[in-house]
C-alpha cells in the first residue's frame, strides 16, 4: 500500500467520527491527547510494513468518558456533549 492508499483508507473509516483526528503524515505523540477525549491514528509506511499507532489519554478515555459518549448516543445528544 501506499502513503496516499492508507490516509483514504483511514479518512473513508473515521471522518466522520468527531472523537478520531487522524495524521496524514507521521504518527501521533501522547503529548498531544494528554487531558482530551480524542483518539489520535497516524501510520507510516516502511517498505513492505505498515505501522500504525493510536494514542488516547486511557484516563479521560476510560470507562467514564466512554459511559457519557455512549449515554450521549443513546439519548440524542451530540456525541461529544460533555467532553469537549
Amino acid at each position: 500500500m501506499t502513503q496516499a492508499q492508507v490516509a483514504q483508507a483511514l479518512q473513508q473509516a473515521y471522518a466522520h467520527k468527531p472523537l478520531v483526528r487522524l495524521y496524514d503524515k507521521g504518527v501521533p505523540a501522547l503529548k498531544n491527547v494528554v487531558g482530551l477525549p480524542f483518539c489520535d491514528i497516524g501510520f507510516a509506511v516502511q517498505g513492505e510494513h505498515l505501522i500504525i499507532v493510536a494514542t488516547e489519554d486511557n484516563l479521560l478515555k476510560g470507562a467514564a468518558a466512554q459511559a457519557v459518549q455512549c449515554a450521549n448516543i443513546r439519548f440524542g445528544y451530540a456525541e461529544t456533549q460533555s467532553l469537549i
